[in-house]
C-alpha cells in the first residue's frame, strides 16, 4: 500500500485512486457543479495553498 509522501518539491504524491484537490475541482466544473469564476478562484486557492505547504516544508526540513 502506498502512504503519501512529500517530494523536494512540496508535492504530495498520491495513490492512483485517490484523486488530488484539483482532479476534484476539475470534475465539478466539468459536471456544472461550478462556475468558471468559482473554478478559476478556487484554482488560485489551491495553488496558494500547495505553495504555502511547500514552504513550510522547506522551513521544517531546514531547521532538522
Amino acid at each position: 500500500m502506498c502512504m503519501m509522501s512529500h517530494s523536494e518539491h512540496g508535492e504530495t504524491q498520491r495513490r492512483a485512486s485517490e484523486p488530488s484537490p484539483f482532479d476534484i475541482l476539475k470534475r465539478r466544473f466539468a459536471l456544472g457543479e461550478i462556475t468558471q469564476d468559482q473554478y478559476k478562484e478556487m484554482v488560485q486557492v489551491l495553488s496558494a495553498a500547495e505553495t504555502d505547504s511547500a514552504h513550510v516544508h522547506n522551513e521544517i526540513h531546514k531547521h532538522s
